[in-house]
């Protein structure tokens, strides 16, 4: 079995896996080494989906296209502002009708509490990568306001109190994520250069 990873012929630990998964971890250890993340997976040719069963056997190449951790995160910074776009559309769609406020149904609060807590777990990935520290004194005090208002959505859907819970997504978080939506450029153009910056040898 032979392996690239971005079009690099790499050597591996042994030639033949017993299974698919053990050839897989290999790789990411390799991969972490060097700070990468595996992005694409192609399997003898053919890109790997989540449901492809791989027949060890026949297992003759794979090629990883991976990413650096800065060029992850910046595509999250992009997927937040689309995502930021669509959670303000959704509260857009809910007008008055008949004098009577539109129902929310509960898997679009479920989503709405998805997405919040991955938007979360985005704004520690920036704070942990520090690309930002020397920038933004105030963001750790935007990520604890944040951390502070999500525990209270979380309280009131657990509780099942939807409208508390609808209350505090369209005022104090809905703030909060405007705040970081007028400023998501400026975000991306820092963690940009710094990532440059630390590619440059020193």
């Amino acid at each position: 079995m032979e392996l690239y990873i971005d079009n690099k012929k790499v050597k591996l630990k042994q030639k033949r896996y017993k299974t698919f998964g053990k050839a897989i971890n290999d790789i990411i250890v390799h991969l972490k080494k060097d700070n990468k993340i595996p992005y694409k997976f192609y399997v003898n040719g053919e890109s790997l989906k989540d449901n492809s069963i791989i027949n060890v056997d026949k297992l003759e190449l794979i090629e990883v296209i991976t990413k650096s951790e800065g060029e992850v995160l910046l595509d999250s910074v992009l997927k937040a502002k689309k995502q930021i776009e669509l959670f303000f559309d959704l509260f857009d769609e809910e007008v008055i009708e008949n004098g009577e406020p539109l129902v929310i149904n509960e898997i679009e609060l479920l989503e709405r509490g998805i997405f919040l807590r991955w938007f979360y777990n985005l704004l520690l990935l920036i704070k942990a990568s520090g690309d930002m520290d020397f920038v933004y004194e105030d963001f750790d005090d935007y990520i604890k306001d944040f951390e502070k208002e999500l525990k209270l959505a979380e309280e009131a859907y657990d509780s099942k109190d939807y409208e508390t819970f609808v209350e505090i997504l369209h005022f104090s978080i809905g703030d909060l994520l405007d705040e970081f939506y007028d400023n998501i450029d400026n975000y991306f153009q820092d963690i940009a250069a710094e990532e440059n910056r630390k590619r440059l040898p020193n």
